[in-house]
């Protein structure tokens, strides 16, 4: 068995798709089913069940699960352990699907002397899992944070951004059915996670027209003002800036979902990853504005 083969093993159950599969590990789709393949010839047994479209983990595959990502987190700590210089010991890796540069200002301010290393991830849980990160803030819309340390952080709610004069622009809240065939603007999808919002409302046939993609927020809410499109954002109705000549909008029924600060539970952190967590964990009490829908701690 090649250990790459069961990083694609763990892509390919997260995607359900051999081609996202293949696009997020950089290599052709046809080697990574090659791959696939090969796994299951040596195990006896088929892992998936195909269809032309996707790729499912069968009753075999999901008793490989578990086993698949112990594998691949003993894998990363070799991995570690055989290049220690790769390793800093006053650097803290973090990933973020949300917004948490204030805590990171906070948490410099208080320890000067450690390094951030804020790092873009294609699939943070499993490079959470993996050790490649230690401290991730995961969206619930996108990861189960299973068997995972989760702590609630913020609420966050998926908001309809238009242009003044747009028909529904004076509206209090809009269903999504009443957006069906808006021509949508966005962010990129390797800068935020915006178009992951995107593509789960066009599988519920609620979104049809995308009309463009711009790397810079400023640059969104310009286009929405020039009417090429409306867009989504991601925060608190209540809470908003507001943009001139735009129109923040709740959708109906509300997408809200939580991002959590999330650690492996069964690894010990290094100790400036263990300062950043005892330091969040103060600062999100602190600042209660940010988790305003949760229960106090």
């Amino acid at each position: 068995m090649e250990t790459k083969s069961i990083q694609e093993f763990l892509m390919l159950a997260k995607t359900g798709s051999s081609y996202a599969a293949a696009e997020k590990l950089f290599i052709s789709q046809s080697s990574l089913v090659r791959h696939i393949q090969a796994l299951e010839e040596e195990f006896g047994v088929p892992l998936f069940d195909r269809t032309r479209r996707s790729f499912t983990l069968n009753a075999n595959g999901k008793i490989f699960l578990p086993y698949a990502q112990k594998m691949a987190l003993v894998q990363s700590q070799c991995y570690r352990e055989l290049h220690p210089e790769q390793e800093s010991s006053d650097t803290i890796r973090l990933a973020s699907e949300g917004k948490i540069v204030d805590l990171i200002i906070a948490f410099k301010k208080a320890y000067p002397d450690y390094v951030v290393d804020f790092r873009k991830s294609e699939d943070m849980e499993s490079d959470l899992r993996d050790g490649r990160i230690e401290v991730a803030f995961l969206s619930t819309m996108t990861s189960t944070h299973e068997g995972l340390t989760s702590i609630p952080f913020y609420n966050e709610e998926v908001l309809a951004v238009l242009y003044e004069g747009h028909p529904l622009a004076d509206r209090e809240s809009v269903r999504l059915e009443e957006l069906r065939d808006e021509k949508f603007v966005s962010l990129c999808e390797d800068v935020v996670f915006e178009d992951a919002f995107l593509e789960r409302y066009r599988m519920m046939g609620f979104i049809r027209k995308a009309s463009v993609s711009v790397p810079v927020g400023t640059d969104l809410m310009r286009l929405v003002k020039e009417k090429i499109g409306i867009t989504l954002i991601h925060g608190n109705a209540d809470a908003t800036p507001t943009y001139p000549e735009l129109k923040v909008i709740r959708l109906e029924p509300r997408m809200q979902y939580r991002v959590c600060m999330c650690y492996r539970s069964e690894v010990r952190l290094s100790q400036p990853a263990q300062d950043f967590v005892n330091f969040a964990k103060r600062w999100r009490v602190r600042n209660k504005d940010v988790n305003q829908f949760f229960d106090a701690p």
